[in-house]
């Protein structure tokens, strides 16, 4: 990990605090963790490069006695990620003794690499979650239909096991043994440890190094539990309330639906361009569908306007629901379940030279912007970071509901 000093800052103070933000950063790093990891090349440019290996198909053909075979060839894919840098300060306007351990300050290196970390680690898990191989619990067949009884279940983990093995997703080995990996929230913990073929961490820690966050294991999967895992969740569409209600609909010339509330500018302005579910509540069974809103008209309960850009297949009824598109059905917040082998994505490695910088400015360093020497500045950057898909097939996001 690359050290920024400045001249009033000692090397021991500066080592101190550099340590204190890695030591926090860390921990945060779940998705980071598991990628293939690529440094950073000086003046290597703003790309950063990954290797995707083909797979040898199997070689049958009998050889021929004295016939040295023509070989193959191995196939490397070069995927790029363009580097970006981030970064977060404060400032603050303490005494700060630059000799010796100032407690503001040492504060402030956890909260910064705590923030550090955990920024990282966004990045990465919402690279991961573009993939395309999604599993919908209890088989449904898009988000917008998953329930909260659509839980994860050892059934679900199954399947995700059995897509990667099928797709030849390579494993890591650990102890000799090959597992896939799984990333999951606390939510999601409580619910899948109900089932009696959960082993837990305790159960084998003692002959068995285990990763940071490591809670169990299950059907060949190691359980890496985070509260950073994904989430789908959805904003409330109004003000003061998470959803509306229909107060009648005309499709004469465009979808139009008139709401029962009131509706302000702003709200109207927040709505544009959302999705929305309707859910024809008179349908036996119910029937919900998302659509896209095209434009809003603010107004009184009675007179604001949504319109669609598409009709709905059923035609909307007085007193149907409106949710909040983007989630599970009726807008409930929808867990996203990871389940991955081993070089299914690539990251940048952090603590590759000059990556990542702790940038501590005393007060008296900004020249004539303090002139009464009363500021100073901690933060954090990361000069180039990426993240990258290479194996698709190698990822399965399990979409599901959880115990509320």
């Amino acid at each position: 990990m690359a050290i920024q000093t400045t001249d009033s800052l000692s090397t021991s103070m500066q080592t101190y605090y550099d340590k204190r933000l890695v030591q926090n950063m860390k921990p945060r790093l779940v998705h980071q963790s598991y990628g293939q990891k690529r440094q950073v090349p000086r003046n290597g440019g703003k790309t950063v490069n990954f290797r995707k290996f083909s797979p040898f198909a199997a070689a049958t053909a009998p050889l021929t006695e004295g016939v040295t075979p023509d070989g193959q060839d191995l196939e490397i894919t070069s995927i790029t990620a363009d580097l970006d840098q981030y970064g977060e300060y404060v400032m603050g306007s303490d005494l700060l003794d630059l000799t010796a351990v100032d407690p503001v300050l040492d504060e402030t290196t956890e909260l910064l690499g705590d923030q550090a970390g955990l920024s990282v680690d966004h990045i990465v898990r919402d690279v991961i979650c573009k993939g395309t191989n999604v599993q919908y619990a209890n088989g449904k067949a898009t988000r917008d239909q998953l329930l909260v009884t659509d839980k994860l279940t050892t059934t679900e983990i199954r399947k995700a096991v059995r897509t990667l093995k099928n797709n030849n997703a390579k494993p890591f080995i650990r102890n000799g043994k090959p597992y896939y990996y799984a990333v999951i929230d606390p939510d999601t913990a409580y619910d899948l440890m109900d089932d009696e073929r959960w082993q837990n961490v305790a159960d084998y820690q003692q002959g068995e190094k285990v990763e940071n966050g490591e809670i169990g294991k299950l059907f060949g999967c190691i359980f890496v539990e985070s509260t950073e895992a994904k989430k789908f969740s959805a904003a409330d569409l109004c003000e003061g309330s998470r959803n509306l209600t229909v107060g009648s609909y005309d499709a004469s010339t465009v979808p139009t639906v008139t709401l029962a509330e009131a509706l302000s500018s702003a709200d109207a302005a927040s709505l544009a361009d959302r999705k929305i579910i309707i859910k024809d509540v008179s349908a036996n069974p119910v029937v919900w569908e998302t659509v896209t809103i095209a434009s809003v008209n603010s107004g009184d309960a009675g007179s604001a306007t949504v319109i669609l850009e598409s009709a709905p297949s059923f035609t909307p009824q007085a007193n149907d629901l409106i949710y909040p598109g983007g989630a599970g059905a009726e807008g409930i917040t929808v867990n996203g379940t990871l389940v991955f082998g081993k070089d299914a994505y690539g990251v940048v490695d952090i603590e590759g030279e000059g990556t990542v910088k702790n940038i501590i400015k005393p007060k008296g360093s900004a020249g004539t912007t303090d002139p009464l020497d009363q500021r100073w500045t901690s933060g954090w950057k990361v000069e180039g970071f990426a993240a990258a898909i290479l194996q698709p097939a190698w990822i399965v996001r399990i979409e599901h509901g959880f115990s509320q």
